[in-house]
Order: structure tokens, then C-alpha cells, then sequence
């Protein structure tokens, strides 16, 4: 008997539970650093320097040095192999991936400018956080809704095995495996 070939497999189904489970894992550090942004936009109150630097760490440690470069190198590349139809979009992700970790530094030094800075410091640094944060939840519904649907048509049983194993091992500081 052959398997419905609108049926996940297996490994697909893994390998997806873990790369999306990793995004709500980021959207929701995404979520809590717009809600704490928020008093600090409003003026209220100053930025909670070791809040905001600690899930900025969590982005460039885990999010830029783990999960990015594993979708780079087996997603990403496996939809290539079977298709080009996602090159474009391929091509924009793999940019933002890329610029990622200057994007953090920046953040980092803006925050550290606003910690004994002028209202405009403050200002600027919400800017770029504000801005980096619409960034990255656009960047997740990209994967979602462009790049997850191809791979999920194209992809073979063993690009998925692959991509399976090489995510299995990522383990969300914040989140856990």
C-alpha cells in the first residue's frame, strides 16, 4: 500500500513541529519586547537595559548563530535542489539571515547610548527595536506562508530526514528542545 501523498510524513511533520516551534518560541520573545518597548515609547519609563539586553542576547545567540543558519543550509537548500520557484524569496530571507547579527549589534549600541541618554537616544534606540521587531515577525510569516507550503510539495522523504536530524538538535535556551 502506497502513503497518501497528501500526507506528512514522518519526518516532514518533525522537522516542521521543531523549525515552527522555534518561531513561536522567537515571537514570543518578539511579543514581550514590544510590550515592555511600549512604556519606554510612551515615556514613561527608561529601557530595562538588562531585560532588553538579555533577549537581544537570545536573538544573536540562539536565533542568528543556530536556527538561521540551519534553515541557510538544509531548508533552504533542499528547496532549492527540487525547485526554483522559491529562489527570490530564498534569496531576501538568506539577505536578512545574513544581516542579522549587525542588525543586533546596532540594537546593542543603541540600547547602551540610551542607558544614561537624551529623550532622543531613548527615541532612537524604540525606533530601531520597533523597526527590528516588525522585521523579524515578517521574516516568520515568509517562511510560513511562502517557503514552508513549497518545501512541504516538493521535498523528498529524505530531504526531510535530513532537515529532521539537523534541527532535532537545536535546543531553545529560552524554550527548551
Amino acid at each position: 500500500m502506497e502513503a497518501d501523498p497528501d500526507t506528512p510524513s514522518p519526518a516532514m511533520r518533525a522537522a516542521l513541529s521543531v523549525i515552527e516551534a522555534e518561531h513561536r518560541g522567537f515571537a514570543t520573545v518578539l511579543h514581550a519586547l514590544q510590550r515592555h518597548l511600549g512604556p519606554v515609547r510612551e515615556g514613561r519609563q527608561p529601557p530595562n537595559h538588562d531585560l532588553f539586553g538579555t533577549i537581544l542576547a537570545y536573538a544573536d545567540t540562539f536565533m542568528d548563530r543556530f536556527h538561521h543558519p540551519k534553515e541557510d543550509e538544509h531548508l533552504f537548500r533542499a528547496v532549492r535542489t527540487r525547485t526554483a520557484e522559491a529562489d527570490s524569496v530564498l534569496l531576501r530571507l538568506q539577505h536578512e539571515h545574513a544581516n542579522g547579527p549587525a542588525e543586533l549589534r546596532g540594537l546593542h549600541e543603541s540600547l547602551g547610548r540610551s542607558r544614561n541618554g537624551t529623550a532622543g537616544e531613548v527615541a532612537e534606540f524604540a525606533g530601531r527595536l520597533e523597526k527590528y521587531i516588525a522585521g523579524q515577525e515578517a521574516h516568520m510569516r515568509l517562511e510560513s506562508g511562502t517557503v514552508f507550503p513549497i518545501a512541504r510539495r516538493v521535498l523528498t522523504q529524505a530531504d526531510w530526514e535530513r532537515i529532521d536530524e539537523a534541527f532535532r538538535g537545536n535546543s531553545d535556551p529560552f524554550f527548551g528542545a
